[in-house]
């Protein structure tokens, strides 16, 4: 499986795919029962699922305005852009982590 994503996937995706298994490993020991194992996949799968539709919407989008960016909320130049999103999507993964935790505790 490594030397598959080493040679299939560009290098922009290694890191993330690598990222991301290493969190799903470190989910698989705190979740401690299948039950919580599932419902980490049910929702990876459905955030491959939404990132899926939405890349069709925005190319949608791209072609209908003739615009590069039609959803941009500030101007390509706006310098706290990275950091801002960052702190959004570990903050999104923390609250979904927990969120999810907690529904596999009471279940």
């Amino acid at each position: 499986m490594a030397v598959g994503i080493g040679i299939y996937l560009p290098m922009s995706a290694t890191l993330p795919v690598t990222i991301g298994a290493f969190v799903g490993w470190l989910y698989n020991r705190a979740a401690r029962s299948p039950r919580a194992e599932r419902m980490g996949v049910l929702v990876a799968s459905g955030m491959i699922v939404g990132e899926s539709l939405f890349g069709v919407l925005n190319a949608g989008l791209i072609v209908g305005f003739n615009r590069d960016a039609p959803l941009a909320v500030v101007t390509a130049d706006f310098a706290a852009a990275m950091p801002l999103a960052l702190i959004g999507f570990i903050g999104l993964i923390v609250l979904l982590y927990g969120w999810l935790l907690r529904r596999a505790r009471t279940a």
